[in-house]
């Protein structure tokens, strides 16, 4: 990649009137400095400059501010002041804004979750700023990300759950306003609680409301459809589909088809998992995937040559003919980025990509579970491998979803099954360990449209993420680490909302498919 400046897009809001700094649970917040030594230029610094967290929130015993924004203030210094430059850092992204002569406060908005951040307030003197005095910069530091599981008390047992039959493989899907039927509806891709013998699905369910942010149910209550819509496993094995897996709903712009197209995964007859799609036969409607006269696929015959759901495969594995990857043994519980706040369609945008899970690969890693990164080239999905021959790779970590928060900027949540602390001896259910997040930015290398490989923030800068109970007790460590097949979703296109949708089991109980809400965006 050819390097080029970083550039975070921060939000700068007037606020007339900020708040003090307010105490807390470790905001770690700055709000003492010295003003710099005035420019020749005989233009005088700001003075009092002071970083604050906002939006003070308490769930039950624990205080918290916002996870994206902060404030900074500041005393206008003697003299005419033409403008104020504020330069904002983590030390990874930076920006530089103005302000209006009157204003002596910005709010800082779209930044990172438990990050540090520098801020420098400067005092130009001319529209060029040649005249210029700076204060010191002063840090400030955004609170860790709060999700609240959504029912009642503190256990599994008293969690509601977003559809009655709901089990694992969780995935969610938001309509806009031209999907007809489906306009600005949710629709959830899972699978249903399995019954004795019965053979694995992927489902569908739908909210029987449009989206609304003051209305919970409208995007924390689904309708099933389970053994009507979807994808159910052939009694026997054919060459792409012995089971079916988690899924994902992709709706397609126009120019794609009006359509959804659902990416799933599946082990074939030869027992190694690859990442396949289907598209929709009814639209936006997303439920019907069988080209014959079924409208669902089940049968050995739907999925073999000739049939109505016969898949087009997206990553193949080592040793295929068609689309394999080398040292890729499985590919498996994966996820699309693509610009859902801009557009809740994607238009087959060349860059988008794609993370899967993948195990040790022969002299790449020894570790368990991985996440490979595929790039979307315009006709196929192309795994990104390093000088070394071997894939890019995500080390140590499951269920990998990237949540878009607007232009090329991505935040990633995933497990960290590599600490087992609360892991349940026995126990045959996944644990995936801690839950944290990474942040990425097109704009630090390559085109700055697309999100690459090396657009994200390394490992260890992964920030932990907090569960609460309803009650507003925090999770135990077994009790996050058994939080599984994951989605998040901005439901009404702003991150003002966002939600959690999950798998979750104690350990003993079948997994519920359930909910989280973030409590301080």
């Amino acid at each position: 990649m050819i390097p080029k400046p970083s550039l975070l897009v921060v939000v700068l809001a007037l606020s007339p009137a900020m708040s003090p700094p307010q105490c807390g649970r470790s905001p770690s917040i700055s709000v003492s400095e010295t003003p710099s030594t005035p420019s020749t230029s005989t233009q005088s610094a700001p003075t009092g400059v002071t970083v604050a967290n906002v939006n003070e929130r308490t769930v039950g015993a624990i205080k918290m501010y916002s996870s994206s924004q902060l404030s900074v203030s500041w005393t206008a210094p003697s003299g005419t002041v033409d403008h104020y430059e504020v330069a904002v850092t983590d030390g990874v992204t930076n920006t530089l804004t103005t302000a209006t002569t009157t204003a002596t406060s910005r709010s800082l908005t779209s930044l990172k979750a438990a990050t540090a951040y520098s801020v420098k307030v400067t005092a130009c003197g001319d529209t060029s700023c040649t005249k210029a005095g700076a204060a010191t910069a002063v840090t400030g530091t955004t609170s860790a990300e709060y999700w609240q599981l959504q029912g009642s008390g503190n256990s599994v047992t008293g969690l509601t759950k977003i559809v009655s039959d709901g089990n694992a493989r969780i995935s969610a899907t938001r309509f806009g306003p031209e999907a007809g039927t489906n306009r600005d509806r949710l629709q959830l891709y899972y699978g249903p609680q399995p019954s004795q013998g019965s053979p694995q699905a992927l489902a569908t369910a739908f909210t029987s409301v449009a989206t609304d942010a003051a209305v919970a149910s409208s995007y924390l209550s689904f309708v099933s459809m389970a053994g009507t819509t979807g994808l159910i496993s052939p009694p026997s094995s054919t060459t792409l589909v012995s089971q079916v897996a988690t899924g994902q709903g992709v709706p397609l712009s126009t120019s794609m088809g009006s359509k959804v197209r659902l990416f799933f995964e599946a082990a074939g007859a030869d027992n190694k998992t690859r990442i396949l799609y289907l598209d929709s036969q009814d639209g936006y409607l997303g439920r019907d995937f069988n080209s014959g006269a079924s409208g669902v696929c089940t049968t050995s015959a739907d999925y073999s040559s000739g049939g109505g759901c016969v898949p087009t495969i997206a990553i193949g594995v080592d040793g295929d003919a068609t689309l394999g990857n080398t040292k890729i043994s499985n590919a498996r519980q994966f996820k699309l980025g693509y610009p859902i706040l801009t557009d809740w369609r994607w238009g087959g945008d060349v860059g988008t990509f794609m993370v899967f899970t993948t195990e040790a690969t022969s002299a790449c890693t020894t570790v368990g579970m991985n996440h490979g990164y595929a790039v979307w080239s315009g006709t196929q999905w192309v795994v990104q491998y390093a000088t070394d021959g071997c894939p890019k790779l995500f080390k140590g970590i499951q269920a990998g979803f990237p949540m878009h928060i607007g232009g090329a900027r991505y935040k990633m949540y995933y497990g960290n099954p590599t600490i087992t602390t609360g892991r349940v001896n026995g126990s045959g259910l996944p644990f995936l360990g801690p839950k944290t997040l990474i942040y990425a930015d097109g704009a630090s290398t390559g085109a700055s449209a697309n999100v690459d490989f090396e657009d994200w923030e390394s490992m260890t800068s992964a920030r932990n993420v907090i569960f609460l109970w309803p009650n507003g007790d925090q999770l135990d460590d077994t009790a996050e680490g058994y939080i599984d097949d994951f989605h998040f979703l901005a439901p009404t296109g702003s991150l003002s909302l966002q939600v959690m949708y999950l798998a979750i089991t104690n350990s003993t109980l079948p997994p519920i498919g359930a909910s989280a809400v973030l409590v301080n965006p």
